[in-house]
């Protein structure tokens, strides 16, 4: 491999990583704060992209729109469909045993996931229909280095996000009253803290964070009904290996599986998508606990 073909392919991995990982914190969050693995976290990308797509087809018609605006739209109205997911179909189950509300999350979340994906099959006329935005700005041309504008602009507002994340949580009351739930959730109910309202702030976090990554990838590539629950088992991947509870840990995990894409997607293209769950693997062998883990 040449040394500009591999630089590019180093780029365009890292790129491609930061939006793994902006989904991935989404799903670790709402893991964190409430014990819910939520399957139906891809679903929610694939619909914020699907959004994002049908807004833009309707108004670049009427006048032109940057695709990036409309991402701003959908992130707080998904935020609020997370509001309404937890309170209609996770809070339910709250007053269950751990062990029964646990199993019983994981069915729920994997029904609405099947439910959702069915549902927009329809409305789509078929997984097969793929959609992309017809959206682009010249690359940025560096000696013989092509960088994608998109993606460039993509990561950027990802890092913007993640510091604004790691901001709210470290100082602000609702943030610390998230990683008081995170560590020691009875011993937040015991200092007053409203535990129901915060497992529902983190769906909504969580799912605003998945919208806003569906809005990226169908910028950046495609959505169609059927991407859901491979995205989510990916985005799991990257939580676990870089440790449960870690932000920096799904931050680089997310970077690691973009990277593997990236490398194992120029030689055998074939085998990109199965990338994450070597790499899982691999690192689970090496520390169990994750590359954060603790």
């Amino acid at each position: 491999m040449e040394f500009t073909t591999l630089v590019q392919v180093i780029i365009n991995g890292v790129l491609l990583g930061g939006v793994y990982a902006l989904a991935a914190f989404g799903l670790s969050l709402i893991f964190g704060v409430s014990g819910v693995l939520n399957l139906a976290h891809g679903e929610f990308l694939m619909v914020g992209g699907m959004a994002v797509f049908l807004l833009f087809d309707a108004l670049q018609n009427v006048w032109y729109v940057n695709p990036f605006i409309l991402v701003a739209v959908v992130a707080p109205l998904f935020f609020l469909v997370g509001l309404v997911f937890e309170k209609a179909l996770i809070q339910p189950l709250t007053q269950r045993k751990e062990h029964v509300r646990l199993a019983s999350a994981v069915l729920v979340t994997l029904g609405a996931a099947l439910v959702i994906e069915d549902v927009a099959d329809f409305a789509s006329r078929g997984s097969q229909y793929e959609k992309s935005v017809d959206f682009f700005i010249p690359s940025l041309v560096i000696g013989e280095i092509y960088l994608e504008t998109n993606k460039l602009v993509m990561f950027g507002l990802v890092l913007i996000l993640i510091v604004a994340l790691f901001i709210f949580l470290r100082f602000t009351y609702v943030g610390l009253a998230v990683q008081a739930v995170t560590q020691n959730r009875r011993g937040a109910l015991l200092v007053g803290v409203n535990t129901t309202r915060i497992n529902a702030i983190a769906f909504g976090i969580g799912t605003a964070l998945a919208a806003v990554a569906g809005g990226f990838e169908v910028i950046n590539s495609m959505v169609a009904p059927n991407i859901g629950l491979p995205l989510t088992l990916k985005y799991l991947c990257i939580v676990v290996m870089g440790g449960l509870g870690s932000f920096l840990g799904v931050a680089l995990g997310g970077v690691i599986i973009g990277l593997g894409e990236s490398f194992l997607g120029f030689f055998y293209p074939a085998w990109s998508q199965t990338v994450a769950y070597l790499l899982l693997v691999t690192v689970l062998l090496i520390r169990p606990k994750g590359l954060f883990g603790k």
